[in-house]
């Protein structure tokens, strides 16, 4: 409301004065300047609708781990069972040699891998699959050569820093580990510069 002057307040207190003397309530926002703005003129306020960052999923190859043996490589594409992986780790060492860690700070949720047997290398045997957060293990996976991939997923909650170890003897075929990839509200570490 403007007070340009003495006529606005006049105005304004005649309309006072015949509304109280009716006995019928008036709103303030109904007394203005007939050259003000009004309610529908403004712009509709905004307000934020999450303070969460998206999460999106990142592929672990891609990002330098924190820790790591010498037995695990990042490939750029595994064969498992008769599936094609794009991107993976192969464990060729034995253990405990076999490990990758990313310090992902609590900002992921989910974890997605396909583990088996590398189909390219030779050997038989077994391996098995370890998946750690925060140097516990949660989950395990046994895979001999010529078996099928498997599918393992993983909701991840309050972790700091994520493993994936596998263990296979000498004479065994590589571990492979496809697409292993986290859902996350940011990247699992710095991306790798290659």
């Amino acid at each position: 409301m403007t007070t340009g002057g003495s006529g606005h307040w006049k105005w304004i207190s005649a309309a006072l004065g015949v509304a109280l003397a009716g006995g019928t309530a008036v709103l303030l926002s109904e007394l203005r300047d007939p050259g003000e703005p009004t309610a529908g003129d403004a712009p509709p306020a905004t307000f934020p609708t999450s303070t969460t960052p998206a999460e999106e999923w990142y592929d672990l190859t891609a990002h330098e781990p924190v820790e790591s043996g010498t037995g695990q490589e990042v490939v750029g594409s595994i064969v498992i069972g008769k599936e094609t992986y794009p991107r993976g780790l192969r464990g060729a060492g034995v253990a405990p040699a076999n490990y990758r860690s990313w310090l992902i700070k609590n900002r992921c949720s989910r974890l997605s891998v396909w583990v088996g047997k590398d189909g390219a290398s030779a050997g038989e045997g077994s391996g098995q699959f370890v998946i750690k957060t925060d140097g516990v293990e949660i989950a395990t996976r046994q895979a001999g050569a010529g078996d099928a991939p498997q599918h393992v997923e993983i909701a991840l909650a309050d972790v700091d820093l994520l493993t994936l170890q596998d263990v296979r003897a000498a004479r065994d075929a590589d571990n492979a580990w496809g697409t292993p990839r986290v859902y996350c509200a940011a990247a699992p570490g710095t991306p790798v510069t290659r």
